[in-house]
């Protein structure tokens, strides 16, 4: 499969916070030929690991998705809901869904609001609350099967353009794919450290399932990835590689400098963040597991980040991989940190 339509694949699976199940089908085809085995912990990690010597490296991505939970639904077929993870209600309005039921099956809706001729005219300026929004669902003939607690995602279909990918949930499906193309990459040599591709459950709503994983693997360094944010007056953008975060009390320092200094010697296109504190990533929780984890953070620069419309670079995605594959590699050379 193209690394493009892998992420294209990805951005499309259905992978509600805490009920990734869909996304991990995708994740376990393409990168079961390149690892040693591959589980689902108790917390809703997908786990696969590639064995080798030397240090325990563990690479987070989280794949769940922002997402909605019916709250309430009535005799017409109109649902309220409520936001998992951070929405924007602007984002929403207009928007068709796909929503998951208790049994099993998917139906649709569409997110309406109060047409503009019906609204006050001194409210009409004003963004709409989510309870202002609603699904409407009576479009299914058996719409009264959908219930409180089903779950529903925005149903945009991604697309290339122009070496880019625009879909939803490339934040952090893009990076997941990143992993992916780093076990590939890893395959190619006779020797590795082994390495942990982690596939993180709830992290828009915690870094909960992170923090889990990091506990039972006792691993000796932790990679998170997610994205950051395309700005070019912060010297970030898209199509210049990945962001190391430098600095900052979550960074350690040692294994930093190797990363930086590989990607210098090997002339990989790497650019810059500083992490002040907090990152909301998965590296918050892998950092202080146990009595505590080395921990580096690489994110992928992105354009309109939790929109169904989210931008990633497809070269930015494959440098990636190749660096820390590379990097991971140089580990088994017993370095001093």
């Amino acid at each position: 499969m193209s690394l493009a339509r892998l992420l294209m694949d990805l951005s499309n699976a259905f992978g509600p916070v805490g009920y990734e199940d869909e996304v991990h089908s995708v994740i376990r085809q393409e990168i079961e030929p390149f690892v040693d085995e591959i589980y689902t912990d108790e917390i809703g990690n997908l786990i696969a690991v590639k064995k080798g010597t030397g240090k325990r490296i563990g690479i987070f991505t989280h794949v769940d998705e922002v997402s909605l939970v019916i709250s309430k639904i009535d005799e017409r077929g109109f649902a309220r809901f409520e936001e998992l993870g951070g929405i924007d209600p602007k984002v929403l309005i207009s928007q068709r869904v796909r929503i998951k039921s208790r049994d099993g099956k998917e139906r649709y809706g569409v997110i309406g609001m109060l047409a503009p001729h019906l609204q006050k005219k001194e409210t009409r300026g004003e963004v709409p609350s989510f309870d202002e929004l609603f699904i409407d669902a009576s479009i299914n003939p058996d719409y009264s099967k959908i219930d409180i607690g089903d779950l529903a995602v925005v149903d945009f279909s991604a697309f290339e353009m122009n070496g880019k990918i625009s879909g939803k949930a490339l934040d952090d499906r893009a990076c997941a794919a990143i992993s992916i193309e780093t076990a590939k990459e890893l395959s190619k040599y006779l020797s590795t450290p082994t390495v942990y591709f982690v596939f993180t459950t709830r992290e828009e709503v915690g870094a909960i399932g992170a923090k889990g994983a990091a506990e039972s693997l006792e691993i000796d360094l932790g990679v998170a990835m997610d994205v950051t944010h395309h700005e070019k007056e912060s010297d970030i953008e898209i199509g210049k590689g990945p962001a190391l975060t430098v600095g900052g009390p979550n960074i350690h320092k040692g294994y930093f400098k190797l990363l930086d200094d590989y990607a210098k010697d090997q002339e990989f296109k790497v650019q810059y963040e500083f992490g002040p504190g907090r990152t909301g990533t998965d590296a918050d929780n892998v950092q202080i597991a146990g009595s505590g984890v080395p921990t580096l953070l690489l994110s992928l620069p992105q354009m309109f980040m939790h929109t169904p419309v989210e931008v990633v670079q497809i070269s930015d995605v494959a440098g990636t991989a190749r660096l820390l594959a590379g990097f991971f590699i140089s580990l088994n050379g017993g370095e001093s940190l």
